[in-house]
């Protein structure tokens, strides 16, 4: 048996997704655009979404916005993609890196205190809602009161997640989303989004996000508009397309369904693994989006390492993950910043030990069976 790590949900028919779009001769950002950045709005319950090519563009434009700038620090966790240390790397900005807490894959919030204590040079955290597992969102606006910093929530994983019945895009600061091809939703390969209740953001980001420029191309040459244009500030080419945001259209309006398959296919993991002993199965937590699925391997149980758990799963025709590599382990980031790996031992063993089960809407009953079955087999046969 062959099961992938994702497999995408596409339609029988690529007109289900892109006849709109072709047929008004309108390929770029317009109107579809417009229409799912209104969708999104009501989604979240937030004022204002501005569809982007990427969660990292949202991630950028989001502290730029906010005027963050050289010499300013940032906070973020350690167990995360590259993408949310280089929002704050194009600005020059400086990141402190916090460790993971023993408790769950989420950044030591006693930890982000003590760093909030000692500088006043930090003025943003970006709390990485690990998996879609919703980090404590009371805690961080104490923080953000007390000491006066913006909260950039990257949201990669959290499209669904809610913290204390609240979508993570419903926030007066700023929430950065991913519509990467194994996300959640997609918007055919590439996508994010920013949603804010900060007018103030949300136009900034707006303009930045396509040159800089005061009208595009939809209010210049198709909705009504007249061609005048100015650019008042340097921008970038971070916009969506409307070819995207129809694909992403297409998935949106099933994502309830998808997102209820991913809670079956986690509660099945669950009881199912439930009696192998050399592993930690994650946390049932209300509000999680299931992005991930993430087993601990209790490394003093095996006769061998993750890496060769991995391998032979793999040889077994199972598709599988590490999410992710730690920021302190890149060479890139060991080197420019001089890390001490003694300041990240949670998030170090974490890596060690953590792998990623497949969990999307097109895996079937029988192919979590088989990928459980070869998770026992292998327990049964290299346990200590």
């Amino acid at each position: 048996m062959k099961i992938p790590f994702h497999r995408p949900n596409t339609p029988e028919s690529l007109d289900e997704i892109y006849s709109d779009s072709i047929r008004n001769g309108w390929l770029t950002t317009g109107g579809i655009v417009k229409n799912f950045e209104e969708q999104l709005k009501v989604y979240f319950n937030s004022k204002y979404v501005i569809l982007l090519n990427s969660c990292t563009a949202g991630l950028h434009l989001s502290l730029l916005a906010k005027g963050l700038s050289k010499g300013d620090e940032f906070i973020l966790p350690a167990l995360t993609f590259a993408s949310t240390i280089e929002c704050g790397e194009y600005l020059g900005l400086r990141p402190r890196i916090i460790d993971s807490s023993k408790e769950s894959f989420i950044f030591d919030l006693n930890k982000v205190e003590d760093e909030l204590k000692n500088n006043t040079k930090i003025k943003a955290i970006i709390p990485m809602h690990y998996g879609g597992e919703p980090v404590n969102l009371d805690q961080l606006k104490i923080f953000s009161q007390k000491y006066g910093v913006f909260i950039l929530d990257d949201a990669a994983h959290a499209l669904e997640t809610k913290y204390r019945n609240h979508k993570i895009g419903d926030t007066d600061d700023a929430s950065a989303f991913s519509f990467y091809a194994n996300k959640n939703i997609t918007t055919g390969g590439e996508g994010g989004a920013v949603s804010t209740n900060s007018k103030e953001i949300a136009d900034k980001i707006k303009k930045l996000s396509l040159h800089g420029i005061t009208k595009d191309g939809w209010n210049r040459f198709k909705n009504k508009g007249r061609w005048e244009y100015d650019i008042t500030e340097l921008g970038y080419k971070y916009n969506m397309t409307d070819l995207s945001a129809s694909f992403g259209l297409w998935q949106f309006k099933n994502i309830d369904k998808w997102q209820r398959k991913r809670l079956e296919i986690a509660k099945k993991y669950m009881t199912l693994l439930r009696d192998v002993k050399g592993l930690e199965l994650p946390k049932l937590i209300n509000g999680h989006a299931w992005h991930l699925f993430v087993v601990k391997i209790k490394l003093n149980e095996w006769k061998i390492s993750r890496n060769q758990i991995i391998k032979i799963l793999n040889k077994r025709g199972i598709g599988l993950a590490v999410h992710y590599k730690p920021i302190n382990m890149l060479s890139y980031y060991k080197e420019n910043y001089e890390l001490n790996q003694s300041d990240f031992s949670n998030v170090n063993y974490l890596f060690s030990s953590i792998i990623s089960l497949p969990i999307y809407p097109l895996l079937i009953d029988s192919e979590v069976e088989y990928i459980v079955d070869s998770i026992k087999y292998v327990y049964g046969k290299y346990s200590v």
